[in-house]
């Protein structure tokens, strides 16, 4: 059995592969035929600024993870139907996503620490180019014009990631590392460290890390992925809107620029967040014993 789940995940995970290859050939495709210099292309990626308006961005970033998450989550689910059962093992309960809700928005001055020591590591000159060149794809995908680029950015951004990230995060991956390591807590270290780092944003890990954690946590202790799914959602949509109303502020902070922390703040974040998190846990063993 524990060899079948590990045979099973390195499968999954070779189709997320081939999804990012497939998406990226479409890509090829598109820029070749608006006449990019696909030479140019596959020495600098950020020609893709130059050649692509911040819809085709959008759209091209939309199809990356339905290729590479979503569809391959899909397939996965319908071969190995036991997958689905374990997604939404207990039901929906509004008490427990509101506990769920104050939990992770206890930890948001945590998170902004770890991004404030993220920044603080030093990189190398590749890894700053790759950020540099994200930060630029970031700031022209979120140059909204229209109500209706708003709309189009909170599918893109918001929804489709909080449902295909945390469908292969949490609810495959996670599930599948728990079933071979016979380990809660390693899987959910480990789903989280796959999690940010497929993101490849250097100065993002450490945050990104750590909001796995929480959601990967609340997916474990309540039994339904739906609760981490509308976390994500709401996490992202967020942003989203703080870039449409307060551009500048907002994404200096997705370019993880990012002050020092009140110590308070971050102090009274961990007390908080383990407080809820206790309450959470002790909650749902009341629902399951009802």
């Amino acid at each position: 059995m524990i060899k079948n789940n590990l045979i099973s995940l390195f499968y999954f995970i070779l189709c997320i592969i081939f999804g990012l290859l497939l998406s990226n050939l479409l890509l090829i495709v598109v820029l070749t035929l608006k006449g990019g210099d696909l030479q140019q292309l596959l020495v600098d990626s950020s020609s893709l600024l130059t050649t692509l308006s911040s819809h085709e961005l959008l759209i091209s970033q939309m199809c990356s993870q339905v290729f590479s998450l979503i569809l391959p989550a899909y397939i996965y689910s319908k071969l190995n139907p036991e997958s689905t059962s374990s997604l939404n093992k207990n039901e929906f309960n509004i008490e427990i996503f509101f506990l769920s809700l104050i939990l992770f928005l206890s930890s948001i001055p945590l998170v902004a620490f770890s991004a404030y020591l993220n920044q603080l590591i030093p990189l190398t000159s590749w890894m700053t180019n790759t950020e540099e060149q994200m930060s630029a794809l970031i700031d022209k995908m979120l140059n909204f014009n229209s109500v209706g680029d708003l709309l189009i950015a909170i599918i893109v951004i918001a929804i489709v990631p909080a449902i295909g990230e945390e469908w292969v995060f949490r609810g495959i991956i996670q599930n599948q590392i728990i079933r071979w390591t016979k380990n809660q807590w390693l899987g959910l270290v480990i789903a989280a460290i796959f999690f940010s780092a497929i993101h490849l944003q250097f100065q993002g890990f450490l945050p990104r890390f750590l909001l796995g954690m929480i959601l990967g946590y609340i997916y474990l202790t309540t039994g339904n992925l739906w609760y981490s799914i509308l976390l994500h959602f709401f996490n992202n949509g967020f942003q989203v809107l703080g870039v449409y109303f307060y551009r500048e502020e907002m994404l200096k902070q997705l370019k993880n620029d990012i002050e020092m922390p009140n110590v308070y703040a971050v102090g009274f974040s961990i007390i908080a967040a383990t407080i809820t998190a206790y309450y959470l846990h002790k909650r749902i063993k009341i629902n399951q014993h009802a």
